[in-house]
């Protein structure tokens, strides 16, 4: 029934914004029946008309006596009729998409009105690689956020307010941890191995970390997603590309604004275990079904059930508390505007010794030096501090303790100390401990991009930019590894910097309103270098000191290494527009990257673009359609994802791979070849063909783009493993091609828009199908990502042409063995009550032979929902997100219910409904059986992650502009990931653990779950 709904209600949500030309057509209609609300005085008639038709008038228009409720709209001629009280009163009209306007009466008793179209939507600057357009010129699939999207959710990183707001773009928080992993993927993954991650490009700063951004300066985000509007980044625009755009100050007086948050998180769900009681009774009721002696006496069962035991989730998980402060100063003149912000952000986590701080300041000021001479400089630095945030692990992590960690051991024994051991079930590590481990991460970035703009004649300008970025990254850990009493701890310094200059030519000039001819040259340099050194150590001789004094241990190693590469481009686009029909972009880079070698470290990416506005031609124009446009467009983009020495031989020197013992308990260094080198390695290449429509209806309130994609991606990049006796290591090569191919869908509209009253809503939806193509001459390929932690026995993942890039490997679960299947039980040494697995090569025997796909971590679907309602002073706002057409492996479920070599006890209240003779012969949980094996690696542990979730509700009141002089005040409470629907049964669906190579996603070992958080802000304005 769950399952259901959750499809019913996905499905209304999708069917209910596909109807919002419907309601807009309601809400019109209904518009026409308004009562005017009369005064009595002189009466006003007249006829409202648009200054794009010559004939006939606008229905629906609103007339409002200025400063009062009294009204009226115009009906189907556009008539209309009013009564004022004097001369001296101020009509003001208004209707969506057009500008409204204000008139005195005077002595006038009939008033005609020309309304000039105003649809903003059409007039907006959309900016794109290299420059900008007006978002009616555009030919590329480009995706558009803004600061309004998501000023009523409480956000604080940029993945937030992309997530769910843009079709193509899917967003998943790997660890639910404040500041944790997180995954953006546009338009699917292309590389099986390499890194999938867009482009950030932050105000013409190519490759920047979006993390460096505090969204309260962002002024937009677009994100590139087809080759058009991708080529022109080349060999780094495969993945798309998201532009960042920051705050710039404007003409007018200074403006300070002060904004505070408070925030309250806890843990969505939890896992549904046994108390102490009745585990005690279900580990007897196993310990009789194999033969042995019971744990627990029936004194212990009786204190258990009257006293509890350990609730080993409340021990790590609590409720976590966050604030935040945001200071702007802003303002400018003709020659100079500015804007300075500083923010403060410190959030706990819900799970112990976890959390995230920050701190950020930027400053952008832009001066216009001479009539020909702009300058631009923007700089940013910020300081983030993590600890246990990455979300990633195994079954042997933290979060999985109270999976396997009986509920009657305690945490802590009778002199305070911890728990070192289970006598029980686990053979892992206490929880808590672990937990209280360190992995501190402390990133210090200093962004700074400044240019210099020269008008050189009319139409040309010459824009020289150099950028600098620079990071420093320590890495803290400590392990108190309390069971072997060998504490250890490591340190990494790793300093990074990033050297950019990029040098634009442009001619832009409109020949007699019917041409219009913009040309774009670019040649741009990049040079990255990272310097790194490091230290682990083991048997700490002072546990206390932690990573602070690493030499005081009896054993440790030290590494250090340093990369340098570079990138040199040359760009040009052309786009033309005819009459504001017809438009052509075409665009041509070449990269040559230091990490190719011969004729392969250059390569060129072409592409190409048309539209047709057909609401400019004659049998369109001035009908239905405010903007129709047509859109096509084909082009080629690139990946070098591979490492600095990816073509080169490497050497090994660690003791772990190159140590040499010639005396017993002595370990000399050494060194042997490491990964060999491959001179003919070339790029990863994506071809992508786009086709696509743009439109708006009823003058403005109503929007719809939709999109239809192909990505080929050839030559993959791909580390293939060598046998031994020819040295060992990875070999990289170009094997295989990928293919991503899908629909996007984005609706806009504004349903109601009365004077106190006005509701819009968005709504975008993706469906997308990722498959592997081809692999040479390779059948399959087997990955591990041990999240099973040894408990899965083979590879957990497969690449294999025609499945997705994330797919997983396993024997498929029948259910259990019925009492009617005796005899065939018996052929597989099983009785009824017994796992029952799917026998492919029916030789009575499962093992690794029977192995097969039995899911796949590749989203199909995505939907994101947003609503804003604005009554006076208060504005509403609700946002829905769904992900659909994806399996989770939920590891840490079979670790909760299957007893097993590392837990040797079920925890989860779900073994009380197995398989029992006689009374629960129906069940699908095997019985507790001496004859029965189990496997982790298998169907039964893959659920469908498919889930709707209440992302954010907000309420917000807005003081009344002169209740306080000079301050505009804003109150605001949100609710963040309020409720979920789904039927996953671990704590999040979004969530999981492998965080390895490529997209091999969805296996959970109770990763970090996303919280439940409430948000309290207030927001002044001087």
């Amino acid at each position: 029934m769950k399952k259901k709904l959750l499809r019913i209600v996905i499905n209304g949500i999708f069917i209910g914004a596909m109807l919002q030309p419907f309601f807009l057509s309601v809400t019109l209609a209904s518009n026409l029946g308004v009562q005017s609300e009369q005064v009595e005085g002189i009466i006003i008639t007249g006829k409202v008309t648009s200054e794009d038709e010559n004939e006939g008038g606008l229905p629906g228009v609103n007339v409002i006596l200025k400063g009062t409720r009294t009204g009226s709209v115009t009906d189907v001629d556009g008539n209309y009729k009013i009564e004022v009280s004097g001369e001296n009163a101020v009509l003001v009209y208004s209707s969506i998409g057009y500008a409204t306007q204000e008139i005195t009466v005077g002595n006038r008793s009939t008033i005609d009105v020309i309304l000039a179209s105003d649809i903003q939507a059409l007039q907006e600057i959309i900016v794109v690689g290299y420059g900008s357009q007006e978002k009616k010129d555009v030919t590329g699939a480009i995706g558009s956020v803004s600061t309004e999207d998501f000023a009523a959710q409480p956000v604080t990183r940029i993945d937030q307010a992309l997530q769910g707001r843009v079709a193509g773009v899917t967003v998943t928080n790997s660890s639910g941890a404040p500041g944790g992993a997180v995954s953006i993927r546009v338009r699917g993954a292309n590389s099986i191995t390499g890194n999938n991650d867009p482009l950030y490009v932050i105000d013409g700063f190519v490759g920047g970390d979006f993390n460096i951004i505090n969204p309260a300066d962002i002024e937009s985000i677009q994100v590139l997603k087809d080759a058009s509007a991708t080529a022109v980044y080349g060999s780094r625009g495969s993945n798309g590309v998201v532009l960042i755009t920051t705050k710039k100050g404007t003409i007018g007086k200074p403006k300070l604004s002060f904004t505070t948050r408070f925030s309250t998180s806890e843990v969505i769900k939890k896992w549904d275990l046994m108390d102490a009681g009745t585990f005690a009774e279900v580990a007897n009721q196993r310990a009789a079904a194999f033969g042995s002696t019971p744990k627990f006496t029936d004194a212990d069962i009786a204190f258990y059930k009257a006293n509890g035991g350990t609730d080993w989730q409340d021990e790590l998980f609590s409720r976590a508390f966050g604030q935040e402060y945001q200071l702007d100063y802003s303002g400018g003149t003709e020659a100079v505007n500015y804007f300075v912000s500083g923010n403060y952000y410190d959030q706990e986590g819900i799970v112990l010794n976890s959390g995230y701080e920050r701190f950020a300041l930027r400053t952008n000021v832009s001066a216009k030096l001479s009539d020909k001479l702009t300058a631009d400089i923007r700089l940013n630095f910020i300081r983030r501090e993590t600890n246990n945030v990455s979300g990633a692990g195994t079954i042997s992590g933290a979060l999985a303790g109270p999976l396997s960690w009986s509920p009657t051991t305690p945490v802590r024994d009778a002199n305070g100390n911890l728990t070192l051991f289970d006598p029980i079930s686990s053979i892992k590590e206490n929880p808590v401990e672990l937990a209280l481990n360190d992995n501190i991460q402390q990133i210090s970035t200093f962004l700074t991009y400044a240019s210099l703009n020269y008008k050189i004649i009319d139409g040309l300008t010459f824009d020289v930019a150099v950028g600098f970025n620079y990071e420093n990254n320590q890495q803290k850990t400590f392990a108190q590894n309390l069971q072997n009493s060998i504490p250890a701890a490591s340190r990494i310094s790793r300093e990074s910097i990033f050297l950019q200059n990029t040098n634009n030519l442009t001619y832009a000039k409109n020949f007699g309103g019917v041409h219009s001819l913009t040309v774009t040259g670019v040649l741009e340099h990049q040079q990255r270098t990272v310097d790194s050194f490091g230290a682990n150590a083991q048997n700490l001789t002072f546990p206390e000191l932690k990573y602070d004094n690493l030499t005081l241990a009896e054993s440790s190693v030290s590494f250090a290494d340093r990369q340098k590469e570079s990138i040199r481009s040359y760009i040009g686009r052309v786009s033309y527009e005819y009459n504001q029909r017809y438009l052509i972009t075409a665009s041509i880079r070449s990269d040559g990257s230091s990490k190719f070698r011969g004729s392969n470290q250059s390569s060129t990416f072409p592409s190409v673009a048309l539209g047709w506005r057909l609401s400019e031609e004659d049998f369109l124009s001035g009908g239905f359609f405010d903007d129709l446009k047509l859109r096509g467009s084909w082009g080629k983009t690139g990946s070098q994802g591979i490492g600095v020495f990816g073509t080169v031989t490497t050497f090994a020197t660690s003791i772990e791979e190159a140590g040499t013992s010639f005396t017993t308990g002595t370990t000399l260094p050494g060194i042997v070849i490491g990964n060999p080198g491959n001179s003919n390695l070339r790029w990863e290449t994506t071809t992508q063909i786009n086709g696509g429509f743009d439109m708006q209806v009823l003058n403005g309130r109503l929007a719809l783009t939709m999109d239809y994609f192909v990505k080929n991606t050839t030559d993959l990049l791909l580390e293939e493993p060598l046998p031994r006796y020819v040295g060992g290591g990875n070999l990289a090569n170009n094997v295989g091609e990928v293919q991503n191919k899908g629909i996007e869908i984005s609706i806009g509209s504004t349903i109601i828009d009365k004077e106190n009253f006005r509701w819009t809503s968005s709504f975008n939806a993706s469906f997308l199908t990722n498959s592997v193509t081809d692999l040479g001459d390779r059948e399959e390929i087997f990955f591990n990502s041990n999240v099973g932690a040894g408990l899965t026995g083979n590879n957990e993942s497969i690449i294999r042409p025609g499945l997705p890039i994330s797919s997983y490997w396993g024997v498929n679960y029948l259910g259990t063995w019925k009492t009617a299947e005796a005899a065939a039980a018996a052929v597989y040494g099983n009785v009824p009550g017994d796992s029952k697995y799917e026998d492919l090569n029916n030789d009575g025997i499962i093992d690794g032979e029977d192995f097969m796909v039995i899911g796949s971590g590749m989203p199909e679907t995505i939907f994101g929902w947003n609503n804003t309602l604005e009554y006076k002073n208060f504005s509403f706002n609700v946002f829905f997100m769904a992900m659909g057409g994806y399996d989770k492996w939920n590891l840490g479920y079979a670790q909760a219910i299957l007893p097993n070599p590392d837990s040797f006890e079920a925890t989860s209240v779900d073994i009380l409904d197995r398989w029992v003779a006689g009374s629960n012969e129906d069940s699908n949980i095997s019985a507790f059986s001496p004859t029965s094996v189990d496997f982790f690696q298998s169907s039964r542990w893959v659920e469908r992650g498919d889930f709707l979730r209440l992302k954010n509700v907000s309420l917000t009141y807005s003081l009344p502009k002169d209740l306080i002089k000079g301050v505009d005040a804003q109150f605001s409470i949100a609710g963040t990931n309020l409720w979920t629907l789904t039927n996953y049964k671990g704590l999040d669906p979004e969530a999981f653990s492998n965080n390895g190579e490529g997209d091999r996603a969805g296996g959970d070992a109770s990763s970090y779950p996303n919280s439940k958080t409430w948000t309290f802000s207030i927001n002044l304005i001087f």
